[in-house]
């Protein structure tokens, strides 16, 4: 029985469905999606999930298949594989970052996180103004928009942002996944002049956007 099958048959669905799996070099590492056709469930995994155990694989499935049929279940593999993905950061190899964003992650580690956080992978990413920072669990990467790269008090507050998700990780149930704790939140607040820096911040992304909308004609 394939890792999808026993998936379905754990949430009362194998009645309906057959399971289909398929690695492929298509994802980043540890990625992984669900198509339907007909009554065919379609399981597509990153190869590197290859190695990783069945428990694991099964709740990565069962993940996805409650997030698709909008499900209110939740399974001891689902924790396991939850559990995976909040841990992958420890293995993920590090890159040293460019000056700036080093910079930027010792001071906010130093006067926030008590010098205590691990230092992630830092990169710039493409200039936007829609998707600020990101944080990836499975390669311990911090991504930060390259608008704000001139500005290192911005960075520091995206950073700190980011550094946060990273610390807390996220809570997992019925195939959502919770970002944004309130103890998130509240820790997000502490940041000096945190509601003052988000207003300067809007006004920036704003003056941006507008200098290349212009810079178009």
């Amino acid at each position: 029985m394939s890792i999808l099958q026993q998936a379905l048959q754990e949430l009362g669905m194998d009645k309906g469905y057959t399971g289909i799996v398929k690695y492929t070099n298509h994802f980043n590492d540890y990625g992984a999606n669900l198509s339907v056709r007909g009554s065919t469930i379609i399981l597509k995994l990153s190869k590197a999930w290859q190695p990783i155990s069945d428990e694991i694989k099964i709740g990565a499935a069962q993940e996805l298949l409650v997030g698709l049929f909008k499900l209110k279940k939740n399974t001891t593999n689902m924790d396991l594989y939850s559990g995976f993905i909040r841990n992958l950061h420890l293995a993920a190899p590090k890159q040293k970052p460019e000056q700036v964003l080093l910079d930027s992650f010792n001071r906010v580690n130093e006067k926030y996180f008590f010098g205590m956080m691990d230092m992630p992978n830092i990169v710039f990413g493409d200039i936007t103004i829609r998707k600020l920072g990101s944080y990836d669990y499975r390669t311990d990467s911090i991504i930060l928009s390259k608008v704000l790269e001139q500005k290192v008090e911005f960075i520091d507050l995206v950073m700190h942002h980011e550094l946060l998700h990273k610390k807390h990780k996220f809570t997992s149930k019925y195939g959502r996944s919770l970002h944004h704790s309130a103890a998130f939140r509240k820790e997000e607040k502490l940041f000096d002049n945190f509601e003052e820096l988000e207003r300067q911040l809007k006004r920036y992304l704003v003056k941006s956007n507008l200098k290349r909308l212009f810079s178009m004609w």
